[in-house]
């Protein structure tokens, strides 16, 4: 005759129903009813799970340690757990996944439980353009503004700028790489912004982009479990000047126009949509096309 299972050892098999997580200044709130079964004395020891997950990124885990289903097998779940909330302002799809571990095996999944409506988590992040270009043989980080959308009463934590070298192109989650410099800005309250923010770097000024990693700026947040990455974007290497370069905004027709390539209407044309902020402004210009773009950016400075 098969044995009753002992308290405490029971062991959830799927999700019976699961309410909206609530998510919270750093926290999320998670209520499910579990489908149980009863484990009888001497079975392998299971260990479960619940994970809460971003598209595929790890938000927050809850270990199950000890389950109390009712007359019907199921057992309602409610826990408040601390939430590392994915990079960036981009929509994600949420799911919680219900997972089995048993020593020496892989992990297994037992059920998932996706959710209809997609999550925008509110965070600091940056906004408009991230320009990294060479200025007086420096290369000069420059940032349209930082914000906080958070609530009036929501500061954030200390905020610092990263740049790294990262093996792999960024979409959020974990990173490996070489960190090249970093900046601390300080705390941002709520429904602020800094703007017009620029850093001069004493990064390695690289001409094959190819062999030198993805070059990524990281806006971190201290808390306390450290900082955390809430918002990216990718950069291209600042390119070293040749000796000879010309200035878009300052050389004359005739001397753009020795350039190898550059036709005596394209001056003009660069001539004409001065000034430039940056040698990528010059994508603007009448009669240029990327074939031209590319033959010219390592040749001029603004």
């Amino acid at each position: 005759m098969d044995q009753d299972p002992e308290p405490g050892n029971w062991l959830p098999t799927s999700f019976a129903d699961v309410a909206s997580p609530r998510f919270a200044s750093g926290q999320v709130e998670l209520r499910a009813k579990l489908r149980c079964r009863g484990q009888t004395a001497g079975a392998a020891a299971s260990l479960m799970a619940l994970q809460l997950l971003a598209d595929d990124e790890l938000l927050a885990e809850l270990p199950l340690v000890s389950l109390h289903p009712g007359a019907d097998g199921l057992a309602l779940l409610e826990a408040t757990l601390a939430l590392s909330p994915p990079a960036g302002p981009s929509a994600r799809r949420i799911s919680l996944s219900l997972i089995g571990r048993q020593a020496g095996q892989p992990e297994r999944l037992l059920d998932r439980w996706r959710f209809a409506l997609p999550q925008r988590f509110i965070q600091p992040g940056l906004e408009g353009a991230v320009r990294l270009r060479v200025a007086h043989a420096l290369p000069t980080l420059e940032i349209d503004a930082i914000s906080n959308p958070r609530a009036v009463q929501d500061r954030s934590g200390t905020l610092a700028l990263e740049v790294w070298s990262l093996e792999r192109r960024y979409t959020g989650g974990a990173f490996s790489g070489q960190p090249l410099g970093s900046v601390t800005l300080g705390s941002l309250a709520g429904q602020q912004r800094w703007t017009d923010l620029s850093q001069t770097w004493h990064l390695p000024v690289l001409r094959d982009q190819r062999a030198s990693g993805h070059l990524t700026l990281m806006l971190r947040e201290w808390t306390p479990a450290g900082y955390v990455t809430r918002d990216w974007r990718e950069l291209d290497w600042p390119r070293q000047q040749p000796s000879d370069s010309l200035s878009i905004n300052r050389s004359s027709t005739a001397a753009l126009r020795s350039i190898a390539g550059v036709s005596d209407r394209l001056a003009r044309s660069i001539v004409a949509s001065r000034p430039f902020g940056s040698v990528d402004e010059l994508r603007r210009v009448r009669g240029m096309n990327e074939h031209a773009f590319c033959r010219l950016r390592d040749r001029v400075t603004t």
